[in-house]
């Protein structure tokens, strides 16, 4: 099956142009870490230096957020940005939309709809209750046989996003003296008939940064929900009927130019548990002779078919480097074959379902009750009484008034932490990349983990024993001081 797709794969990641340019980067990358293999974070390091210092990083923020949101809407005369300044509820609404004008955290700051915005926190706030914010964020971590991520499992990268929207909604508590609460609509569940995640690893994954939140401060601020479940029983029939009739209407041309970002989140484990035991993920067949050799080894064969397959069907040209792999293997070549086969035809029917429900939460919104959440919401820039208002993580060119979040902050505006890892350097600076990426820059960076007695530790205990790391650290960097300072507002 021959693909041809855009550039953009992971958000705007730059492991698709490593592929291109570096093939032996598929090579050279860890598939994983033994535990243990790197430094070693215990409970009472992490309970007593880390979050400690992670808290006041977030308060920081605050702060800073609070301080300039005020001054600055002090500085503004006349209607030249929003209206009715003499007015205190307009005023109240003016001072929190400032917030969304501050560049180190909001990706269209400059182009932002403040006066609509402004008009939609007037009438949010003259509904009465807490202030109320929805983002759409969050498939689980999906590693792509360790060059994306090293296991499912929040880590350092998703901290850093989660505390810097816990510092934002905690700034505008502090303005306005009052109730604020952003719920973040998960996606798993919603992509979860075209991608074949795992549904126990979507609740684990929402738990775990619910705990992070929690534990930076956060807690009944920022609260994750499940995107779906916010439907009610005859919304979610209305979108299967959409559904249905979507998925028999979606081009070959709109699947082309959404395959490879599709393929890059498939959940590849879970389809070949499921092939291996007869089963055929969307209708595709584990060739006999493919499922024969995956037998014979499946924890290290599974892993390197995902990794060739994958990358042969972003860079064709790596498929000679993946049959060299295969030399001493009968049929090698043969197995490769079969094996971007079976992934390409995976691919293509999971790109087709996502494509389509993308499409129905389009049609879907059209007609959808106020208040209704949807990822893609269409249609007016003014919410209604009451509404909760929206937040995104790409920016909609067609809701100007609608502010993107850089969550992982300037640095890295386009990324979002499941695709990523983070590397530490020295004051706690860090970077975010794929694993592959940081691999290819770092290569003698090591893995932190955390120790077997960090296990009970109700944060980011979920890592002990699991060989993923909390984050990457660079042999000379002092990375217990680092770690502690990595949320450090000075530093994103």
């Amino acid at each position: 099956m021959t693909t041809t797709t855009p550039e953009r794969i992971v958000s705007d990641s730059g492991l698709p142009a490593l592929l291109r340019n570096d093939p032996d980067a598929a090579l050279r990358t860890p598939y994983g870490f033994a535990p243990g293999s790197g430094p070693l974070l215990d409970p009472a390091t992490l309970r007593d230096q880390i979050l400690p210092r992670w808290r006041e990083g977030v308060d920081r923020q605050v702060k800073a957020l609070v301080k300039r949101a005020r001054s600055t809407l002090e500085t503004l005369s006349g209607d030249a940005l929003y209206s009715r300044l003499d007015d205190p509820p307009h005023r109240r609404a003016a001072l929190i939309a400032e917030l969304f004008r501050t560049h180190t955290v909001v990706k269209n700051a400059g182009r932002l709809d403040v006066r609509t915005l402004q008009h939609s926190l007037a009438g949010a706030l003259d509904a009465g209750g807490p202030l109320r914010f929805e983002i759409a964020w969050g498939q689980v971590k999906r590693g792509l046989a360790g060059l994306k991520t090293a296991g499912p499992y929040a880590d350092l990268a998703e901290a850093l996003a989660v505390g810097r929207l816990t510092a934002l909604m905690r700034a505008a508590g502090q303005l306005l003296d009052g109730e604020v609460r952003l719920t973040v609509l998960t996606g798993g569940t919603r992509f979860q008939d075209a991608l074949l995640t795992r549904p126990e690893q979507l609740a684990a994954y929402d738990a775990q940064r619910q705990a992070v939140a929690d534990a930076l401060g956060a807690s009944g601020t920022v609260v994750f929900g499940d995107f779906t479940a916010a439907r009610t029983d005859a919304d979610r029939a209305a979108w299967q009927e959409i559904y249905r009739r979507t998925l028999a209407t979606t081009s070959d041309e709109e699947i082309t130019a959404r395959l490879h970002t599709v393929a890059f989140n498939v959940d590849w484990d879970t389809v070949l548990t499921r092939a291996a035991d007869g089963a055929a993920p969307h209708g595709v067949a584990l060739p006999d002779r493919l499922a024969g050799w995956l037998a014979g080894a499946p924890a290290e064969r599974g892993p390197f078919l995902i990794r060739a397959a994958t990358t042969c069907l972003v860079n064709p040209g790596l498929q000679q480097h993946w049959e060299q792999q295969l030399a001493d293997t009968e049929d090698g070549e043969d197995l490769l074959e079969d094996a971007i086969d079976f992934f390409a035809h995976i691919a293509w029917e999971a790109t087709r379902r996502y494509a389509a429900i993308h499409a129905a939460d389009r049609e879907a919104a059209t007609g959808a009750a106020a208040g209704a959440p949807s990822a893609d919401r269409d249609g007016s820039q003014e919410a209604a009484p009451g509404r909760a208002i929206r937040l995104t993580v790409h920016e909609k060119r067609d809701r100007p008034a609608m502010p993107a979040l850089a969550i992982l902050g300037m640095r890295a505006p386009g990324l979002l932490p499941q695709h990523l890892a983070a590397h530490l350097a020295d004051g706690g600076r860090t970077e975010v990349g794929t694993m592959a990426e940081l691999h290819a820059q770092l290569p003698s960076a090591l893995p932190v983990h955390l120790s077997d007695e960090a296990a009970a530790h109700p944060v980011f205990g979920w890592l002990a024993g699991t060989g993923q790391p909390l984050c990457m650290v660079s042999p000379d960097t002092d990375w217990q001081r680092s770690l502690a300072l990595a949320l450090d507002p000075e530093q994103g």
